[in-house]
Order: structure tokens, then sequence, then C-alpha cells
């Protein structure tokens, strides 16, 4: 399975920056300017923290877009060599699992920070990936745990993220009460990310992202479950089809 827009989708980190129009006050005009600029030379996490502090207090798309992009870069995940690895793995066919691992965070409550503003942004191809990078976090969190194969957090690549899936689903029919609750909960946690962000990525004639929005449709029709479902039993078994849809 290849990801054929990834390069466009990606992009959109940068092309979410671009300032246009002219509505607001000078003075938010002003501090979004500010930031901007401090983002197109921030390297890692002080440094793009340092350029959000120039926009606190501020919610405006703009604004929460910067964020998203702070984010990313704060994670190093806008990093060239990471985007390029994930680029490349896509266009080699390994499919979504390596996608993951170039958008896993080194920490759970930057990856929530992120996740927030990205969805804020009122842009959709930032809300999408904020979306994967969110769930490639959550995976590869399960580190050290009875169903995770990464070394760490930080450090997990996709056959360990793979790896991980496919011991998540095992783990639904383990026959251990304890392992298949926990199994349960933490698909869930992924299928509630995709939930969350499924209306305006994915659920109109436009989608964000034609590869993963189509593996998320794929998925759905596969539980033959309602993407709002609020039912514990069908959340997760929307998530196993999601799930067994990024290892292919």
């Amino acid at each position: 399975m290849q990801i054929h827009k990834s390069a466009a989708l990606l992009a959109t980190l940068s092309l979410a920056l671009v300032l246009t129009g002219c509505e607001g006050e000078q003075t938010e005009k002003d501090m979004i300017a500010e930031a901007q600029f401090c983002l197109d030379k921030a390297t890692d996490e002080a440094s793009a923290m340092a350029c959000t502090s120039k926009i606190s207090g501020l919610t405006s798309p703009r604004a929460y877009a910067l964020r998203c992009a702070a984010g990313f870069i704060a994670a190093e995940v806008t990093d060239p060599a990471n985007l390029s690895s994930a680029l490349n793995a896509i266009q080699d066919n390994q499919g979504t699992t390596a996608l993951l691992s170039a958008l896993t965070f080194p920490r759970q409550d930057l990856m929530n920070d992120t996740f927030a503003a990205c969805n804020a942004s009122g842009q959709d191809g930032l809300a999408l990936i904020g979306a994967m990078a969110k769930s490639a976090t959550l995976l590869s969190n399960l580190s050290g745990g009875a169903f995770g194969s990464c070394t760490s957090i930080s450090d997990c690549d996709s056959a360990q993220i793979e790896s991980t899936i496919n011991n998540l689903i095992a783990g639904l029919t383990s026959g251990d009460p304890t392992e298949e609750a926990e199994a349960a909960e933490a698909i869930t946690q992924v299928t509630e990310v995709v939930q969350t962000v499924y209306a305006t990525t994915c659920g109109g004639t436009q989608t964000a992202n034609d590869d993963i929005c189509g593996q998320i449709n794929t998925a759905l029709g596969q539980a033959g479950v309602d993407i709002a479902t609020t039912d514990p039993a069908e959340i997760v078994e929307l998530g196993k089809k999601l799930l067994e849809q990024w290892t292919q």
C-alpha cells in the first residue's frame, strides 16, 4: 500500500504557516508574524516553545496552526532526515507503519498538546497528520508492556510498531481477561483519536488524504459500524479493523 499524497499532507505543516488575509487586530497579526518568523528558525523543543510563547493567549485558527507546527518541530518530526525516511519508506511500499514510526513523538504530553492544536487549526491536513502522529505515539508508548515491542516511546521502528499492532489484535482473544481488557483499552484510545478528526478530514467528498482516509473507510465498512459510535465493543471492532489496515 502506498500513500501517494503523503508528501503533500506533510507539506501542510509548512503551508499552514503562510499568513494570508488581513482580518483580525493588527496586534494579533504582528504576534502571529513574529511567531512565524521565529518558527522558521526553530530546531528543537526549547526554541519551538519559545516561539509559541509569542502567541500566548491567542485562539485564532492561525495561532493553533503555529502551535501545531511547533509541536512537530519540538518532537523533531519535521527534521528533514526523519521526513525523508518516512516518505522513502512509503514510496518503497513498506506501508503505513513506516509513516507511524516517523511520526512518533518522544512524549505523550507533547503529543496531546500538539494534537489539540492541530485539531483546532481548522485545517484538515493538520488535523489528520496530528491524528496519525497521536496514534503512532500511543502505540509506541506501549513499550515494555504486554503488547509493546518498542525499545522506548522514542525508539520504535516500523517493524516494532507492526509487532505491537499484531500483539494488540491477538490480545483481544488471548483468553486472559486482564490482557483482553488491556488490549481493548489500548485499541479504543487509538480509535477515539480517529473518531475525533474523521468528520473534518475523511467524512466528506473531499478528503485530506485519499490513502489514509481510504484505510479508515475500509475499516468502517469491514466493522459495519458508524464512525460516531459510542458502543465500546463497536469502537474496539473498528479499531481492530483499522489496525489491520495499517499493517497491510
